[in-house]
């Protein structure tokens, strides 16, 4: 929270200051959402959480659908059924749904962990790729406005495209390999 509001009052400063001072101090911006969505290291994440997760996670909307479909058939054929039989359904019902929200938990906890490491990774690219720019231009503040923290912005302190640019070079050059994912499928 500290860091936000210092940052709206260096750039509340700044666009209060008059040209001369933002000649001896200057600023560049980005937009680290749109970059995270449109860099080719992130739509390789994409696919990467896709190939790594799609298919079991249909297996778990499938397997919702039948559990589903099997309460709806106890609820309707248990008036007619004996309470041994009933409980005995019951049972086996409530055994299936704990299993399947038990895999609906680890897939989960799975699939937040991997998007997570990508991304940081991701993150830390953005930070490499803004810090060398940064130098490159000159720049003595960066702010990302995905922050909510810049209300106006002159076109020519955009650096996003560069920094896209940058990315999306750096990840050429190094292979275009994104890190392991963590907690596979026991």
């Amino acid at each position: 929270m500290k860091v936000k509001t210092l940052s709206m009052a260096i750039l509340a400063c700044l666009l209060v200051a008059n040209s001369a001072f933002s000649a001896d101090f200057p600023i560049g911006v980005f937009n680290s959402q749109s970059i995270a969505m449109e860099s080719e290291a992130a739509k390789a994440a994409q696919k990467k959480l896709q190939s790594e997760f799609g298919n079991e996670k249909t297996q778990l909307e499938k397997q919702a659908k039948d559990l589903q479909t099997k309460a709806d058939d106890l609820q309707a054929k248990s008036a007619a059924m004996s309470n041994q039989a009933r409980e005995d359904k019951q049972r086996e019902f409530l055994e299936l749904r704990r299993n399947f929200e038990e895999k609906s938990r680890d897939f989960a906890i799975r699939v937040e962990q991997a998007e997570n490491t990508l991304r940081q990774y991701l993150a830390e690219q953005i930070y490499l790729a803004a810090e060398t720019i940064a130098k490159k231009k000159g720049l003595k503040l960066v702010l990302d406005s995905a922050s909510g923290s810049v209300m106006y912005l002159e076109k020519n302190l955009d650096i996003t495209k560069e920094i896209l640019e940058a990315i999306n070079a750096a990840w050429k050059k190094g292979g275009s390999k994104l890190p392991e994912m963590a907690n596979r499928k026991k």
